[in-house]
């Protein structure tokens, strides 16, 4: 007997929220503190790197570059 079908663990509305970039969102970079940010959003995934490291999401911009 076959099973019944399983809903999708994420609606598609869930996919995309998470597979959407935005913009205004900052990176910095712990080792050189470049900072970047995404000024052209889209849909994908963004994983800067910098001196070989990942960079860090930024919760404040702003209170960082205003130091």
């Amino acid at each position: 007997m076959s099973q019944p079908a399983q809903p999708p663990e994420w609606t598609p509305e869930e996919w995309m929220q998470a597979w959407t970039i935005h913009v205004g969102k900052a990176y910095r970079c712990d080792k050189c503190a470049t900072m970047v940010m995404v000024t052209k959003g889209g849909v994908g995934t963004l994983e800067p790197i910098c001196c070989a490291e990942p960079m860090k999401l930024v919760e404040q911009p702003d209170a960082i570059a205003d130091r």
